[in-house]
């Protein structure tokens, strides 16, 4: 049994034994020795076609085979039940193969047994182990290729076809009691060390151009240390990080990032050698659209204003999509609005990861009517509206080429509770494995970049990140009436990407004269539209507005009063604005500073933004300049209608202009509604047939338009494209 990732009708597939699959797979409880209470779960899903069972294991979970010292194990590992729980699966479904999620985060018994190896915060407190450990660095490698050997001496080696490292406190590489609080860290002895080798390299081992880039004229390599809370939780120039003042508390953040990264490559390394390349390796990484939460948004302490992003290490995600150790990034799909009428979107740019030939696994742990009522994340409240939700993310799983798999906890997708839930997850298989022949290739015309560099640069407390990334994804993003797709900004700088009608920049802060040069040459050409927020291209080697006219080509001016800026419109005679209501505004209440508006007489003013002292200025706008448009909004989370706008005067296809949910590629439309009623839908262009996949009827034919009548707090999902390939479909 061998298995890669490799690009199949335009997006990264996975390949089983030489043939491309739909990768799904059961994820729950893992089995024990005694006996495997997913046993019956397991035994419907395998009816539905899934065989690929998704387990967590090694230093954490109800399983532990990295548990310490004990008789009988293998210094601090014990596999002596493997055999007997994997087989307890294979009784069940022999065609069963095992994706391992592998615990590393060292609970207190290794603590105990290495202190000095630990994380220690800034109050003295002992945390898990330092990312910067070398022993734990060695100890994970050695765990995983003992795994290895192991399987290959029961006979089971061939039955694992992916192994996935998980370190954080979720296995997610986020450390819960340090990047998500005020709590901060690591001043262990092992990231202290590991900082100081960092800064020799990245400094060139020249002191003088570190004790510059510090502004502090007595550090050195031998004496820099981790920067304190105080430093960590504080910025000198409001929202941002000034790299005249603040270079150390950047770095360090940069350093952790690459740590991580070399982490995962390690990790990575190893397993493919132990396995002879012949199986998968990849993590949960790359939350970049989601990490504006922190342990208070997760019920876990007063910590609401606090972002997790510069503290994590997954601002190390572009690393990783060039890494040739790593073939599949997972996580759960976004938190923040899972229940009818949201998006059910990735937390990381999906584009970028199929750019890159790297699978997404997209984690549905959907809660359905299943679970308690104070289960939360968007918990719904019957069979309809489970249903609903889980054929919306299935369309979207479908529509951007990616993997899943569902928890068969009993508070998810259990068909063993709810039969109805087999019968739907063997349609899901069959429409998965169908689309495997369908042009998956990105097809937007609107791509949204995220840079990753400009984090660093940012507060750690979460004013902007909320409302300008988390919100605007899920609130705006979504409901244009046309797909989007996700990149990171150096892709697009690198020109990797391909042409598109609308750019939207949404936190490009942070630009030395090599990337603006780069963004110059791939942007400004051939009629292109950008949509700029808050604070495009402020900061080079200081924070300067002139920076942003460099960028964006409009003049601008601020204000230092810290306050939240709200915009709402002036002009109602632009094609942008035409359609709008005069009572739509937006923005935040966030505190942030500066604060900034147009000072440009050649601009044509669409719009206020209102902030402290009342002041109302020129805070939304449209400038058209030799081959390109800039338009610019001061205040983030610009609304769906706004957004709509914009889209349609860049010339942007649009489906419709309801505000649904909507995902598109060139022949699959995926559409999730609250308000149900009858929709007329434009297509690109003129197709054969209008198939609905759920429910199994021709819509239309030979049209580029068609209409239907949705139910309220539903999903569709139609296939547009020629007949033929409806006769390949099995359901």
């Amino acid at each position: 049994m061998s298995a890669r990732i490799e690009r199949y009708n335009g997006t990264p597939t996975l390949f089983v034994n030489d043939q491309p699959v739909f990768a799904t797979y059961l994820w729950g409880k893992p089995p024990t020795a005694e006996g495997f209470e997913l046993a019956e779960c397991a035994r419907q899903y395998a009816k539905a076609g899934i065989h690929f069972y998704a387990f967590d294991l090694g230093s954490r979970g109800i399983v532990r085979e990295w548990c310490g010292p004990g008789p009988g194990h293998e210094g601090h590992f014990d596999f002596s039940t493997v055999e007997a729980r994997l087989k307890h699966v294979l009784a069940i479904d022999p065609q069963a193969h095992f994706h391992l999620r592998i615990h590393l985060e060292m609970d207190s018994w290794w603590q105990d047994l290495y202190p000095d190896q630990c994380e220690w915060s800034a109050a003295g407190e002992r945390q898990h182990q330092s990312f910067a450990s070398p022993l734990w660095r060695e100890q994970a490698k050695d765990f995983m290729r003992a795994y290895v050997t192991h399987l290959k001496s029961i006979g089971l080696f061939d039955r694992v076809i992916a192994y996935q490292a998980l370190v954080g406190s979720a296995g997610e590489w986020v450390k819960g009691e340090t990047a998500m609080s005020a709590r901060c860290g690591d001043y262990s002895a092992p990231m202290q060390h590991h900082f100081r080798a960092w800064l020799r390299q990245r400094y060139a081992n020249d002191v003088a151009t570190l004790q510059t880039a510090w502004a502090t004229p007595n550090v050195t390599f031998d004496t820099a240390e981790v920067p304190p809370a105080a430093a960590q939780l504080s910025t000198t120039h409001h929202t941002f990080r000034d790299p005249t003042r603040e270079q150390a508390v950047i770095d360090y953040y940069r350093c952790l990032a690459d740590l991580c990264a070399s982490l995962v490559n390690d990790f990575g390394r190893a397993v493919k050698e132990a396995t002879n390349d012949q199986a998968l390796f990849g993590v949960f990484f790359g939350y970049l659209l989601e990490l504006a939460w922190n342990a208070s948004f997760f019920g876990g302490g007063d910590a609401s204003e606090f972002s997790s992003y510069q503290r994590s290490g997954h601002l190390a995600l572009g690393q990783i999509l060039r890494s040739p150790y790593v073939d599949f990034i997972a996580s759960p799909y976004s938190y923040g609005f899972r229940g009818i009428g949201g998006a059910g979107d990735p937390m990381p740019p999906t584009e970028s990861l199929c750019l890159h030939n790297k699978l997404y696994i997209f984690e549905d742990d959907t809660r359905t009517y299943l679970a308690p009522p104070d289960a939360g994340y968007g918990r719904v409240n019957n069979l309809a509206e489970s249903e609903s939700v889980l054929k919306r993310n299935l369309a979207n799983v479908l529509s951007r080429g990616l993997a899943i798999w569902w928890s068969g906890s009993p508070n998810n997708i259990a068909p063993d509770a709810e039969p109805a839930f087999g019968s739907l997850l063997r349609e899901f298989q069959d429409l998965g494995t169908w689309a495997l022949n369908l042009n998956r290739t990105p097809a937007s015309q609107i791509t949204v970049l995220l840079d990753d560099e400009s984090f660093y640069y940012e507060s750690l407390h979460n004013d902007l990140d909320v409302p300008l990334i988390f919100q605007q994804r899920l609130w705006g993003l979504a409901r244009i009436g046309a797909p989007v797709d996700y990149y990171l900004l150096q892709d697009f700088l690198e020109g990797r990407l391909p042409p598109y009608k609308l750019y939207i920049f949404l936190n490009t802060f942070r630009l030395d004269d090599n990337r603006r040069a780069a963004l110059d040459r791939e942007l400004k050409r051939d009629g292109r539209v950008a949509l700029w927020i808050y604070a495009p291209g402020y900061i080079k080697d200081e924070p300067d507005i002139a920076n942003m006219t460099d960028l964006t080509g409009f003049r601008f001016s601020k204000g230092e009063h810290v306050w939240g800026p709200m915009a709402h419109i002036l002009d109602f005679d632009h094609p942008i604005t035409r359609a709008l209501p005069q009572d739509l505004s937006w923005g935040t209440n966030n505190r942030l500073g500066p604060i900034f508006h147009l000072e440009d007489p050649e601009a044509r003013v669409l719009g206020q933004v209102v902030y402290s002292q009342g002041r109302c200025n020129p805070g939304f706008g449209i400038k058209t300049m030799p081959g390109w448009t800039s338009i610019y909004s001061a205040a983030p989370n610009i609304p769906a209608p706004v957004l709509r706008g914009i889209a349609r005067f860049a010339g942007v296809h649009l489906y419709n202009d309801q505000g649904d949910v909507l995902y598109a590629t060139p022949q699959l439309l995926g559409i999730h509604t609250v308000a149900g009623g009858e929709r007329t839908f434009d297509l690109p262009r003129k197709v054969e047939i209008v198939y609905d996949l759920f429910e199994h009827h021709v819509v239309a034919q030979d049209t580029a338009q068609f209409q239907v009548t949705l139910s309220p707090k539903s999903s569709a999902l139609y296939y547009t494209g020629d007949a033929n390939l409806l006769d390949q479909l099995r359901i």
